[in-house]
């Protein structure tokens, strides 16, 4: 009999586990927020500063999604507000900027963890890095993986742009077009 009972108990876990896991996996909408790692383009030499000031070049997003499901892919387009911070030759500069991702994914272990992909349009309201004349729109890519837990998401991306930019800082050049926004991104969403 107590087996027969812990059997059921596990049983009825699993299926309210499986259900919530199936709320962030359906279509809706939601918002979402996180924080975002900017490179510049210099993981490598980046990671150096990490351990002597992490905050440096640590910014912030927020913004809305859509979801729409077709089985186990998905549509996802998303209107973010994201805030980069950069550190040049000790300089801290900030850039402000609309992002618009529209990404493509599949769920993978069931409803839990999905992975996906896409393209990832740019609008920037300010831009320190650059000067007063230069091209609001750019384009680039992200692409991550995705834990999803009822109605809350977890996720983590990669973002690069595509269209590189030349940065004059104290007389020092960035080189031309090379230098490109990147960024690692921790995001956390709700789903209504």
């Amino acid at each position: 009999m107590k087996t027969t009972l812990k059997a059921s108990v596990i049983m009825f876990v699993l299926m309210v586990f499986c259900h919530s896991g199936y709320s962030q996996t359906g279509g809706g909408f939601g918002i979402k927020g996180g924080m975002n790692y900017n490179s510049n383009g210099q993981y490598f030499k980046d990671a150096e500063a990490i351990w002597g000031s992490p905050k440096n070049n640590l910014g912030y997003h927020l913004g809305l999604f859509g979801k729409v499901n077709a089985g186990p892919v998905f549509l996802r387009p998303e209107l973010n507000y994201t805030n980069l911070k950069s550190e040049i030759n000790s300089v801290q500069l900030q850039t402000q900027r609309l992002d618009a991702p529209v990404l493509v994914g599949i769920n993978l272990l069931g409803p839990l963890v999905s992975v996906f992909a896409g393209p990832s349009l740019h609008y920037y309201i300010e831009d320190e890095l650059r000067d007063f004349e230069y091209d609001k729109f750019n384009a680039g890519y992200q692409f991550g993986i995705g834990l999803n837990l009822g109605n809350v998401g977890l996720d983590l991306r990669y973002e690069r742009v595509l269209n590189g930019q030349t940065v004059d800082i104290d007389n020092v050049f960035t080189g031309d077009g090379d230098f490109r926004y990147q960024q690692l991104m921790l995001g956390l969403s709700f789903k209504f």
